[in-house]
């Protein structure tokens, strides 16, 4: 068995295509592999900042031996007078096998000659120069860089690559680099490093201040951390992210002006650990002015790694503390006058607009949840101010700080709830974002996200693929979601047509009702555990999504109980009989007295179907709506519904029409019929 070992040496590489290569490049490998009939014990895939590659631990001298089985011609072309023809000859020759290694097997009745031959496997060295630059092409970069005179197209521009199997080169070609056993050290060093053997590599770059794999990395991290002395906030995220543009982290400490502690933590906290990438400690539960970061490289630059990074924070958060105090000189809600020339979208007004619809869309929506007083005032205020952050000199530097800075600034003149609102409006969309935490937020946040959605489907920037630049689908979940988390009954069809009015732009309503009905199952099979075919049965309720999920939650209840394939059939005649009849219309003094139990029980179940809907239990109505399953079964034994007699067809057919609707409030029943 040997040792395999290949390495790409690249310009620094961005953090996400890192974490890209750690995740695919092993299953690549192992595939190709096999594909290869290459044997093997382990492969182990190694990325830093500025190399990445992967070792193939225990791997075979040659590949697996293979019995190739191949069919010819038939024994009466390969023969003639008992002689092999040119066919046959071909056929050997194509295959460099000989007479011995062919047998006559016959096929349908018909004799053919069939090749059963051994073929030996190749060199493995043979194997991995053809299959390690496929595997390596096979990766795929979000922004992949062109250079070489724009011939070469990767991640970033290659160095150079090493390839060893034990002590031997195994040669092959990769963007223009000819594979060697020479890789370079850390930066710092700047030397070239001979590789003897494969099983030297991880130990001699460590020698070199390169830590090739990423988990080691982060427990140097981690170590440094525990061993600083300083309460420095948890954050494993960062420790990942240091891990990743480094090849040998080592700590350093630093400490900013304390003038600086006075501004907002959210503050501090962007510009320390989003910009600088550094580690914030706490001192009394409160920021300290100490800070941990990292360097990349020996401790020996310590001391001008500290220098700099104290003159870069102190000078950022100098640029906060000057914007912080020009923003909050004047009163908050005069940056609304100034939304008027920051564009929304191209084609969809300025943000100033936005705030407008904001404003009418949050209030429609409180009146149709009949939500009233204070609680309204509340959301006005909210929604009026909802944008005013995006026109203030704090987010125009750090836009991340969009509306916690509007929480930050509200909270000096206004009511607690509008402040927290302007923040929770932005939580993170999609199926697993936070949910606000009062219903101000969440109205806001609604309207906000709607508005977005339907302006965009007016001017044709409608999801498809993968295609999602305004993240259309991540805002409609987080409205499913708000509103079920809410239980709030609210149509989205109608509050879409109102903003739809508002933008004085048409948009497709079958488009963005298939759009939201994609979503709605999502939702319900991911956050609800509703089964994929009772999800789909709800699907044309998605107009109100709580009561999709309500109906969904009782038909998987219910389709526990023995009885309730029966109940379906027994609705699905009902269904099918009336389905492509247009009208509900019928007279009780057409109905033939056989007809009249289904018309009673339909009577007196109806209005409790209904009031049952109307307070949204829908337990309750489906036991009634079941009760109707025996009347069901009578009137069909008994009524013949395609009468000769047309007033009385038609008659009937109305009828069940007005049957049917009355199952449909809980969806298209009739899709779980086996």
């Amino acid at each position: 068995m040997c040792e395999y070992v290949t390495e790409l040496f690249l310009e620094e590489m961005p953090p996400a295509d890192i974490d890209m290569i750690t995740k695919k490049l092993g299953p690549v490998v192992r595939r190709k592999l096999k594909e290869s009939n290459v044997t093997y014990e382990s492969v182990e895939v190694f990325c830093t900042s500025r190399r990445f590659g992967f070792f193939v631990h225990g791997i075979r001298d040659r590949q697996n031996n293979t019995i190739v089985e191949k069919k010819g011609p038939s024994q009466k072309v390969a023969y003639k007078d008992g002689k092999p023809t040119k066919a046959f000859e071909g056929f050997l020759k194509s295959n460099n096998a000989t007479p011995e290694e062919t047998e006559i097997v016959e096929i349908n009745g018909i004799p053919y000659v069939f090749l059963k031959k051994e073929m030996l496997g190749h060199p493995t060295e043979e194997v991995l120069s053809k299959i390690v630059p496929e595997i390596f092409r096979s990766l795929k970069f979000k922004r992949p860089m062109r250079y070489g005179d724009g011939k070469y197209r990767y991640v970033r521009p290659l160095h150079s690559v090493l390839s060893l199997m034990d002590d031997k080169v195994v040669e092959f070609e990769f963007m223009g680099k000819r594979a060697s056993n020479i890789t370079k050290s850390h930066r710092y060093l700047e030397e070239a490093i001979e590789i003897k053997n494969a099983s030297e590599y991880e130990s001699m770059l460590k020698e070199k201040m390169v830590i090739i794999h990423v988990n080691d990395r982060e427990m140097m991290i981690e170590s440094a951390i525990s061993k600083s002395g300083l309460h420095v906030v948890k954050d494993d995220d960062l420790v990942h992210e240091v891990a990743l543009i480094t090849e040998y982290p080592q700590p350093v400490m630093g400490e900013f002006r304390e003038q600086y502690l006075n501004l907002p933590e959210p503050v501090l906290r962007t510009v320390l650990r989003h910009h600088q990438h550094t580690f914030i400690t706490h001192k009394n539960d409160k920021i300290s002015k100490k800070f941990l970061t990292f360097q990349d490289g020996p401790t020996s630059r310590s001391k001008n790694v500290k220098v700099g990074y104290e003159r870069v924070i102190n000078a950022r958060l100098a640029d906060a503390d000057f914007y912080y105090r020009e923003d909050t000189s004047i009163p908050f809600e005069r940056f609304n006058d100034k939304l008027e020339g920051i564009a929304f979208q191209r084609g969809l007004g300025t943000i100033r607009d936005k705030v407008e619809r904001i404003k009418i869309i949050a209030e429609d929506i409180s009146r149709k949840l009949e939500i009233e007083g204070p609680d309204l005032e509340l959301i006005k205020r909210a929604a009026f101010l909802s944008k005013a952050d995006l026109a203030t000199s704090m987010i125009y530097e750090f836009p991340e700080l969009q509306g916690i800075m509007g929480r930050i600034y509200a909270s000096r003149s206004d009511d607690i709830r509008v402040a927290l609102a302007l923040e929770e409006q932005y939580l993170p969309d999609g199926l697993e974002g936070e949910i606000p935490s009062d219903l101000i937020g969440a109205v806001v946040g609604i309207a906000d996200r709607l508005d977005t959605v339907v302006a965009n489907f007016t001017i044709g920037e409608i999801p498809s693929g993968s295609k999602d630049p305004y993240g259309l689908r991540k805002k409609v979940f987080a409205i499913l979601r708000i509103l079920n988390s809410f239980e709030w009954d609210l149509n989205i069809e109608k509050e879409s047509q109102l903003v739809e009015s508002l933008l004085e732009k048409e948009f497709s309503r079958k488009e963005f009702s298939e759009f939201f009905k994609g979503r709605l199952e999502v939702i319900l099979r991911e956050c609800y555990s509703i089964s994929q075919d009772t999800a789909r049965t709800v699907l044309e309720l998605w107009r109100s999504p709580l009561r999709a999920r309500l109906a969904a939650q009782t038909i998987d209840k219910y389709r526990k109980s023995e009885d309730f394939d029966n109940f379906i059939v027994a609705y699905t005649r009902v269904h099918n009989i009336s389905s492509k009849y247009d009208s509900n219309e019928y007279h009780v003094e057409l109905f033939e007295e056989k007809e009249k139990p289904l018309f009673t029980a339909y009577m007196e179940n109806k209005t409790k179907i209904e009031d049952a809907l109307d307070h949204l239990n829908y337990t309750e109505a489906f036991e009634h709506l079941k009760s109707l399953k025996p009347f069901i079964d009578d009137y069909f034994d008994k009524v013949y519904v395609m009468a000769t007699q047309e007033d009385l067809r038609r008659n009937r057919l109305g009828f069940l029409k007005s049957l049917d609707e009355l199952f449909l409030k809980f969806g298209s029943l009739s899709l779980l019929s086996k």
